[in-house]
Order: structure tokens, then C-alpha cells, then sequence
């Protein structure tokens, strides 16, 4: 456990680093100067994951916040909207952490988070694909029964 967070284990060095690139890489509303306040009402993990998962987010439902309680509002949101569909809720103690910017809390969540989104993203293409099995199959087992009833009536 890290000694200034008391919900969120450190992530290494290199872990970090991956990290932060990743966030760089993704085009979002404001600068980032300072993680954990720049995180900490919501609205950036919003936008994080529309980035990937437009569909999932609608970002009007995320205000900018300077006030705890709708800092809080604000992550009890993405909670209840989205992450569950990530099969994963960000715990009250880590919101807190987050809401009051304790060192490391932001990174561990946006890692737990990337992982997630990675999981979920697998989990729909597997879905796609299976899918699309099914409906060649349907289409081919079509074919059959039309070229069958053909040939039967050929004959």
C-alpha cells in the first residue's frame, strides 16, 4: 500500500511512465498540469474513456467541479453509467482519495481503468466475431434448405 494513499497500491516506474504516454495520447478538453487535481471531479475519466467508447459516455452529464459534493456526483455518475458496464466501480474510499487529489490515487485508477477498457473492448470483438459465426452459419444453413428445395423440385 502506498504511504499517502490508503486505498491505492504505487505503480512502478515504467508503469508510470506507459501511463502517462497513454493519457498524452488522447485529446481531452483541458491541459493537463497538475494529474490529480486535473482528474479529480470526474470529468477527465469521462473523457478518457469516450475517447475509446464514445457510445458509452455522454460527457454533458459531467460538470466541471471545484466542489466536493459534486466532485462526487460527478464519479457516482461515471459509476452507475458507465464503468459497470466495464464490470467495475471506482470504491467510495479511492473517490475520496481522488476528490482530494492524494498523490497516486488518479494514476492507479486510470491504470485499473485501462485495463479494464482493454477487457471490455476483447470481450465485445469476441462477441463480434461470434456474431458473425452465427449469422454465416444461419446464412449457409439458408443456402442449403434453398439449394435442397431446388434440386427437389428439379427433379
Amino acid at each position: 500500500m502506498s504511504s499517502n494513499s490508503s486505498s491505492s497500491p504505487e505503480l512502478g516506474d515504467e508503469q508510470l511512465r506507459a501511463l502517462y504516454s497513454w493519457i498524452d495520447a488522447i485529446p481531452l478538453s483541458r491541459p493537463k498540469k497538475n494529474l490529480a487535481r486535473d482528474f479529480s471531479d470526474g470529468v477527465l475519466f469521462a473523457e478518457v474513456i469516450a475517447a475509446y467508447f464514445p457510445q458509452l459516455v455522454e460527457l454533458h452529464n459531467y460538470a466541471p467541479a471545484n466542489s466536493i459534493k459534486q466532485k462526487h456526483y460527478n464519479f457516482e455518475t461515471l459509476n452507475t453509467r458507465v464503468l459497470k458496464k466495464f464490470g467495475y466501480t471506482i470504491p467510495n474510499e479511492t473517490i475520496d482519495d481522488i476528490v482530494c487529489c492524494r498523490p497516486g490515487a488518479v494514476e492507479f485508477v486510470l491504470n485499473t481503468l485501462q485495463f479494464k477498457m482493454a477487457k471490455y473492448r476483447e470481450k465485445k470483438s469476441a462477441q463480434a466475431v461470434q456474431s458473425l459465426i452465427s449469422n454465416n452459419e444461419s446464412i449457409n444453413n439458408d443456402n442449403s434448405s434453398i439449394k435442397e428445395q431446388s434440386n427437389s423440385q428439379t427433379k
